[in-house]
């Protein structure tokens, strides 16, 4: 005889799948917060090291050998066949790693349980990379550095040259020297004791001299001369004495020249005599009188040499030695004529006043282009209308009041313009012009000789 099945209830199976359910939970919920002995979690890192499955005593005395690992590793800088070997404790190097360490083992070890999970789930898809905090003694960093500078350092020798009776000459050779980037230097040290990403190949730069010998083929990139036989020997001797001045002079590159600065007073203390110069629209006795025209001839040969005029005026009135807006006036310490050497070579001038020319010829680097100052009219002889009345004391000209003799007509006056036209050295063919100048000479007044004798006194006598 069978025995009749007991019937088990629904509601018990209900209650069996709530159970297993709850089961399988807590197992998915231990496998994620832990069981047993707290451990890191995983997705942190420490300066790129994961802890994950660590205690946190064995995740302190592994942090506390990786110190140990940072502070004793080594690496070598070159630089041909010198070497220095660096370690961070050189340089008192120190790294927080227990605080990383201590952050990294809060992930997952802080709040109630349900916190935790999340945040351990909420790492799953975002990772965390802890950087430890690095220090180190930049005195320490600084002395390295200078062992190593002092040993490869060298300084560039310029070429010697002098100027000759009638060019310059190279006494001695130059020679490059050699210089570590300190700056550099000092990124990549402080690079390496932060992380293992370093270079660790010197940067050692090569220093030019500024004067090299391979530039001092010298050739003469510009000359000019201006008739000074017209001249008494008193105006030439002030031409001469102030190009003097001049002569043998070296401009180096970003050098700034003054006329004035080196001619210095125009007196008769420096050997200036008197001699004619302009005074507006006439002439008289001054001492220096000349000056001008060498201030003239080195304006164009600096023009040639592509030399910057920072400080330029023209005469009063057209002067007969050069064309207009060609001429460079200058009257100490008013007036002055001032250039800059622009250009990346020195340029070295040299002078001579003969008793028919005045010469300035400057050797250097020849520039791009031949150039020269060309002077354009644009309003040609403006007409003299001042007249001027002089005494003639010694009757040599004119003896009674009444004769009016003429001593000089006034030159015309004119507007003109200075263009530097640059041309090809070979072709000679026009490559640019700049207007460089627009300037108003005034015309100047008839000079007339008058007598002091009264004719009718002299008839009655």
């Amino acid at each position: 005889m069978l025995r009749t099945l007991r019937r088990i209830p629904a509601a018990t199976y209900v209650i069996i799948a709530v159970v297993l359910f709850m089961l399988i939970y807590a197992i998915r919920f231990a496998s994620i917060v832990g069981v047993g002995t707290p451990r890191f979690v995983s997705n942190v890192t420490v300066d790129d090291t994961s802890f994950s499955g660590l205690t946190h005593e064995q995740g302190l005395a592994r942090a506390a050998q990786l110190e140990q690992e940072w502070l004793s590793e080594s690496f070598v800088f070159t630089y041909r066949d010198q070497s220095w070997v660096f370690t961070r404790s050189m340089v008192n190097a120190d790294i927080d790693l227990e605080s990383s360490v201590n952050q990294a083992w809060n992930f997952g070890h802080v709040g109630n349980i349900f916190q935790r999970k999340n945040n351990i789930e909420w790492l799953a898809s975002h990772p965390v990379h802890l950087v430890s905090t690095v220090t180190y003694d930049q005195a320490l960093a600084d002395a390295f550095m200078d062992g190593i500078c002092s040993a490869i350092d060298v300084e560039a020798v310029d070429a010697v040259v002098v100027a000759d009776v009638d060019k310059p000459i190279v006494l001695t050779e130059s020679s490059t020297g050699l210089r570590v980037n300190r700056e550099q230097l000092q990124s990549q040290l402080d690079q390496l004791i932060r992380s293992n990403e370093a270079d660790t190949i010197l940067p050692v730069e090569t220093v030019f001299p500024a004067v090299t010998s391979d530039e001092m083929s010298f050739e003469v990139i510009a000359q000019f001369s201006t008739d000074v036989s017209f001249r008494n020997s008193s105006s030439r001797s002030n031409v001469r004495l102030a190009l003097s001045n001049f002569n043998g002079l070296a401009v180096s590159p970003g050098q700034a020249i003054s006329f004035n600065g080196i001619v210095g007073p125009r007196d008769k203390e420096h050997g200036y005599k008197q001699a004619t110069e302009y005074a507006g629209d006439t002439t008289t006795l001054g001492w220096g009188g000349g000056v001008c025209q060498a201030s003239t001839t080195l304006y164009n040969a600096l023009i040639m040499a592509d030399m910057t005029i920072v400080d330029r005026s023209s005469h009063t009135m057209t002067v007969s030695y050069v064309d207009p807006s060609c001429d460079a006036a200058v009257s100490y310490p008013s007036k002055d004529l001032k250039f800059i050497n622009e250009t990346d070579s020195t340029i070295y001038i040299y002078t001579a006043v003969t008793d028919k020319r005045a010469s300035v010829t400057i050797y250097g680097k020849k520039p791009e282009y031949f150039q020269h100052l060309e002077s354009v009219l644009v309003q040609k002889k403006i007409k003299s209308t001042r007249e001027l009345d002089i005494q003639d004391t010694t009757g040599q000209y004119a003896f009674f009041t009444d004769e009016r003799v003429l001593q000089s007509k006034g030159k015309d006056g004119c507007i003109s313009q200075g263009w530097i036209v640059s041309y090809d050295w070979n072709t000679r063919q026009e490559v640019s012009r700049v207007q460089i100048s627009q300037d108003s000479y005034r015309p100047g007044a008839s000079v007339y000789y008058v007598g002091i004798h009264d004719r009718s006194m002299s008839i009655a006598g």
